[in-house]
């Protein structure tokens, strides 16, 4: 009975051996296979993760780039197309070595909101004739001149043009009336005559010998053939 007892005691020991080797290695082969089913699906999902944004976002970059290099570039386009299509109608010569001239230009800048004016400085030594309708320095010089939609005006005229261009027109409006337009020309012309000299400035003809030895790089005594009071 002992040694019987002693073989079935033994096989039961085999028998439980077995199936906890049994189910140590199902656990095992389990456990050593699903992290590399887990592993590998993580990286292909990080791959396509990796690969798909690229695509996009580059694609997405560039549209945006170039549609806002060609918005820019429309938005440059049309801006030069409005200058272009901005058109004075008064172009205003002045002396620009006047005291009170400038002063009043300045003004006359400051309400030119329209752009209605073009202002053009005889004193500029790049000044030129030709672009400026054909007055000369010395002809804009002893008087005000303006041309206004291709017409050259000069005295009280230029002014009441200036002043409309400017929405101030009702200060010169005394000019449509004949005989107020004639007095305010001769009041205006004594003081084109004498107004270098007002100002504190040499004489008209001192001017313009100063003006041609700037311009044609002359001494004063090479300007005036010897007759030199500057």
């Amino acid at each position: 009975m002992s040694t019987m007892r002693h073989a079935l005691l033994g096989r039961m020991a085999a028998a439980t051996m077995k199936s906890s080797a049994r189910s140590t290695f199902s656990s095992s082969s389990s456990s050593s296979r699903r992290p590399v089913f887990f592993s590998s699906s993580f990286k292909n999902t990080n791959a396509c993760r990796r690969r798909l944004p690229k695509t996009s976002s580059s694609f997405s970059f560039a549209t945006t780039s170039t549609s806002f290099s060609s918005s820019s570039s429309s938005q440059r386009e049309e801006e030069f197309k409005k200058r272009k299509q901005i058109k004075y109608d008064l172009k205003l010569l002045f002396d620009g070595e006047c005291p009170l001239c400038v002063k009043e230009v300045n003004f006359l800048k400051s309400r030119n909101e329209k752009g209605l004016i073009a202002f053009v400085d005889l004193a500029d030594p790049l000044y030129s004739p030709e672009e400026n309708s054909g007055i000369s320095y010395e002809t804009g010089m002893a008087t005000i001149h303006g041309v206004y939609k291709g017409n050259v005006m000069t005295g009280v005229e230029v002014f009441e043009k200036a002043y409309s261009c400017v929405g101030l027109g009702w200060v010169y409006s005394f000019t449509k009336v004949p005989a107020l337009l004639t007095a305010a020309n001769k009041v205006y012309d004594v003081w084109a005559k004498y107004r270098l000299e007002i100002t504190g400035r040499p004489s008209l003809g001192d001017v313009l010998k100063a003006r041609r030895m700037r311009t044609e790089e002359k001494t004063c005594a090479e300007a005036t053939e010897g007759e030199c009071n500057i």
